[in-house]
């Protein structure tokens, strides 16, 4: 049984490519495996070592391997293409990889960073071995409130799937209450606050509503979609940056 990240490191790589229908030589295997170790900074192992992981997968773990003769060479695979020892474990390298990879994201997109993070950190420190309490994977600088998450992931899936939304919210010049659908296209980041873009149907015009202001939104089903015409990338920032709304 493997006790170690270098060698659990080959055992999930060798259970995918034994997972390939058409099956990979000793060789094949060889190359892939320590190509892949190579990028997680782990030693390259020989042919030998992986001849020992199959019989560990054989043995260990009961797995039914197929060797098909090819012309001079031998395949291994699976008996059952669907069949996985660890079940689509990534390795711990990868895991590092995934980590600093919404890492990035977080710096980039905070608002899409936190909701990920907030959804993903549990079952990474499970992942990891590590007390989702005690020894946190993601420190927050600001916590939002789970209504802002909610309201965020809302506007995140509708720009995704160009939907419109019913927004209500409060005019910063009058502070009146006001609702009205909008086609959104963007979110934009503006100093220390957010801003919802998109275009308001009714009055057949662009819309920069402050995010914060918005109490209540939700999906408009069976209304079409109107493209974005009114913040073309390339002249955005020198037209777009009017006084909120």
């Amino acid at each position: 049984m493997a006790n170690t990240k270098h060698s659990l490191a080959r055992e999930i790589l060798l259970d995918r490519l034994l997972q390939k229908r058409h099956g990979y030589t000793i060789p094949e295997m060889v190359d892939i495996i320590n190509d892949s170790l190579a990028f997680e900074g782990f030693p390259s192992v020989s042919a030998s070592t992986v001849n020992r992981d199959l019989d560990t997968l054989r043995y260990h773990y009961k797995a039914k391997i197929v060797v098909e003769r090819r012309s001079y060479y031998k395949c291994y695979m699976y008996e059952d293409s669907s069949y996985s020892v660890f079940h689509n474990t990534f390795t711990f390298g990868e895991l590092q990889q995934i980590h600093n990879a919404l890492m990035a994201i977080r710096f980039v997109d905070p608002i899409q960073g936190t909701m990920m993070f907030e959804q993903l950190s549990e079952r990474l420190a499970n992942m990891l071995e590590v007390d989702s309490v005690d020894d946190p994977i993601v420190l927050y600088k600001n916590i939002p409130s789970r209504f802002e998450c909610q309201r965020f992931g809302i506007l995140y899936q509708a720009i995704r799937k160009k939907k419109p939304v019913c927004v209500r919210y409060h005019s910063s010049i009058d502070k009146r209450a006001r609702e009205l659908v909008v086609h959104p296209y963007y979110i934009l980041k503006d100093d220390a606050k957010y801003f919802l873009l998109g275009h308001d149907s009714a009055s057949h015009s662009p819309v920069k509503i402050p995010i914060s202001n918005i109490s209540s939104l939700y999906q408009v089903e069976d209304t079409p979609f109107i493209p974005n015409h009114d913040f073309p990338l390339q002249d955005f920032y020198k037209k777009h940056f009017a006084s909120d709304r």
